[in-house]
């Protein structure tokens, strides 16, 4: 038995039953408003009764289809019915489970399994929509394609599974999503870029240079793939320790940024560390900012080509959308393709790195078993 519900008070809760004897035990701990026991129901039909001890709380059991039948259990949704509900039950033999029991129980294979649990995490409707496509099986099926592939000695498989390698790069920021650091000299306008970014005052704008001292954070999406976006400390020489220290955290939350966002205030001429930081390493896009103020230079003259840039006004709200949709592109260039098989945890990456290793050696029954074995099988 698992509650599937989430912990905490709600409407209604769902319990359910699973395993050789639940109807057994749910038939002898429920108590029907009228008519016949529980077992001699047709699955699929509401029944309503009562479980729990004295009055018990009012439930709706539904038998489940399956060999053996699985039992559904409706309660009232507040811990104390729910916990009346589970001792009843657990007084006929029930035992409690983590609901990722269930799912392992219920479903075809692990990959399965781990994209349904992943899909729970799933912040934007384009992360959920790709994750349910591996949970009803694409990446299942890609595998299977793979190994009758390698069975058959088919030339093209070592490409196809350098391309299902390839797609985990968005596969495994499905949950988690991409990590984006606004960064640049101090009264550029980093902190006014997040919070029109935002859609809110998430961060303190101020015209004293050395305002922000600490990274923050703020959780959005753009184009549908989740991101956090992260304002750091204007980067200069400081002489104040606090903000040395926040120049420090800058600089480190740009090392392990999956992009940055070098921002460049367009209304002030350019000097020797602008053109460094515009031409520096590390995947980033230029943000030509205040370009609702004269501006004291031409981007497209100014960088020479050699990096994307996009031109803002986070005072006015232009150019904000053209950002949004650069930074999705600049993560994200090929996007999967609708039901295509997209490895999304670490160890399925793993195995598949082991297969390609294997087919590259000319261990074609090792690679078809490592990819077996990553389906359950």
């Amino acid at each position: 038995m698992t509650v599937l519900t989430p912990t905490g008070r709600g409407a209604v809760a769902v319990l359910r039953l699973w395993g050789p004897n639940a109807l057994a035990a749910a038939d002898a701990a429920f108590r029907p408003a009228r008519g016949k026991r529980l077992a001699e129901t047709p699955s699929g039909r509401p029944r309503l009764g009562r479980l729990g001890a004295g009055l018990g709380d009012e439930v709706v059991a539904v038998v489940l289809d399956g060999d053996p039948p699985g039992v559904e259990i409706q309660c009232h949704g507040g811990s104390a019915a729910v916990e009346m509900v589970a001792e009843a039950l657990r007084g006929r033999g029930v035992r409690l489970a983590e609901p990722t029991a269930f799912v392992d129980q219920a479903t075809p294979s692990p990959i399965r399994a781990a994209a349904w649990m992943d899909l729970a995490g799933a912040g934007t409707l384009r992360t959920a929509e790709i994750l349910l496509e591996q949970a009803q099986g694409a990446l299942d099926r890609e595998l299977v394609g793979l190994i009758a592939g390698i069975e058959t000695g088919s030339p093209e498989t070592a490409s196809r599974l350098d391309g299902l390698i390839a797609r985990s790069r968005v596969g495994l920021r499905l949950v988690d999503g991409w990590r984006v650091v606004i960064a640049g000299r101090p009264n550029v306008g980093k902190s006014r870029l997040l919070n029109a970014m935002a859609g809110y005052a998430r961060a303190i704008v101020a015209a004293t240079p050395g305002t922000t001292r600490d990274a923050v954070t703020v959780r959005t999406a753009f184009d549908g793939w989740p991101i956090e976006l992260v304002d750091t400390a204007g980067v200069r020489e400081a002489v104040d320790v606090v903000e040395r220290s926040g120049v420090e955290r800058a600089l480190r939350e740009r090392a392990r940024a999956d992009l940055s966002l070098h921002v460049l205030d367009r209304s002030q001429p350019l000097d020797g560390a602008d053109r460094a930081r515009a031409t520096g390493g590390g995947p980033a896009l230029i943000v030509a900012s205040k370009a609702d103020l004269p501006a004291a230079w031409d981007p497209a003259e100014a960088l020479g080509g050699d990096r994307p840039f996009v031109v803002v006004s986070a005072e006015a709200g232009a150019g904000l959308d053209e950002l949004g949709a650069a930074i999705a592109r600049a993560l994200v260039p090929i996007p999967p393709e609708p039901g295509a098989g997209v490895p999304f945890r670490d160890e399925q990456v793993v195995e598949l790195a082991a297969a390609r290793d294997a087919l590259k050696l000319g261990e074609v029954e090792a690679a078809a078993r490592i990819l077996r074995t990553l389906l359950g099988r």
